[in-house]
């Protein structure tokens, strides 16, 4: 299988040269070296990494745009000059990717699906991480299970390995900088891409002080599109039950009263959520498809709302309560459903 190694770097240093002299002799892959606009005065150690080996292919651009740009930049030239390469490995060269392990994703690649997504994950213990790096991590990681319910202990991880197949949908996903690579992850339920973790080497060269990473301009970058994901349906979810209380005060508590509460109450927060989904979080435009599916599951969760709060109410003394405890249950088996049948890349099309 010919497999490419895409590298983005952003202001190369002496390390770096001594990264790609430990990884040429671990890999026989051509490598594509993106320089993410680092300026004038790296072109000499650019020069010397190319220099290193007829494998490496030099592309640069004159302003510094992102890793997610460089990323993208790379994919599409990997479409453009190499059209018989059929799978494709990312990595940073920044020290933090050990060789061995780059070429173990290598040749694990071949044995897996084009639908598949490979991900080198490190192994985060706090005695031997960087604080900054232990806690954005498990931070991030939250996050990240709240938003799609996938428990991913390395969300940040830049050693990626998938089939040439896959580039077209990559290349379309937002963000150009740290954020980009949440965001592939974030996308893999919609575009029915299955995440495979590979266990790697944690690396931190001193303390992971040479990183590029910006602490707070690039956390909320890489939280937004969680944060949009957990928001929307929070937004949604308070709406409904505002409206489940108001109108229990005024129709009653009965059976038949609190169905019509339900159903006004999910009618109105259910209208929001698909709006803000379909516009906000999934960016996606009006489809009949997507519709239905939304209505179908808006109809499901009206009923199961309505059956919960009756026989909860008959055992807790707080209708509120009882409406928070069951659609509070019913928010997450709605987020899974809509994340993958409801707003997929195979209904957008």
């Amino acid at each position: 299988m010919n497999v490419l190694l895409l590298i983005p770097i952003y202001e190369p240093s002496k390390k770096t040269i001594a990264f790609f002299e430990a990884l040429l002799p671990a890999t026989s892959c051509q490598i594509l070296l993106v320089d993410d606009g680092s300026g004038e005065d790296y072109e000499d150690t650019f020069q010397t990494i190319c220099q290193l080996s007829t494998r490496i292919h030099f592309y640069t651009y004159a302003q510094n745009q992102g890793k997610g740009y460089a990323l993208k930049f790379g994919l599409q030239k990997i479409i453009q000059d190499f059209p018989e390469a059929a799978g494709v490995v990312t990595a940073d060269g920044d020290g933090q990717h050990h060789p061995q392990d780059i070429r173990r994703l290598i040749h694990a690649l071949p044995n897996h699906q084009p639908h598949e997504l490979l991900l080198g994950v490190r192994s985060f213990k706090k005695k031997t991480t960087p604080t900054k790096s232990y806690w954005g991590n498990r931070v991030t990681s939250g996050f990240f299970w709240l938003a799609t319910g996938l428990r991913l202990q390395d969300t940040q991880t830049g050693l990626r390995a998938f089939h040439t197949t896959l580039i077209p949908s990559l290349i379309k996903i937002d963000g150009d900088r740290f954020d980009y690579e949440m965001n592939v992850l974030l996308a893999t339920k919609q575009l029915q891409i299955s995440l495979v973790s590979l266990p790697i080497q944690t690396i931190y060269e001193e303390n992971n002080a040479h990183s590029h990473f910006r602490p707070i301009h690039d956390s909320l970058l890489i939280y937004g599109p969680l944060l949009r994901f957990i928001g929307s349906s929070l937004v949604s979810a308070l709406l409904d039950s505002g409206l489940f209380l108001i109108l229990t005060l005024i129709l009653g508590q009965a059976s038949f009263p609190l169905l019509i509460a339900t159903i006004l109450a999910c009618l109105i927060s259910g209208l929001i959520n698909y709006l803000l989904n379909r516009h906000y979080v999934f960016h996606q435009g009006r489809n009949p498809t997507t519709a239905f599916r939304y209505a179908c599951l808006f109809l499901t969760i009206i009923f199961f709302s309505w059956i919960g709060v009756s026989c909860l109410v008959q055992v807790l003394p707080s209708l509120f309560l009882s409406k928070l405890i069951v659609d509070g249950l019913l928010f997450f088996f709605s987020f899974h459903v809509q994340q993958r049948y409801i707003f997929t890349e195979e209904v957008a099309k």
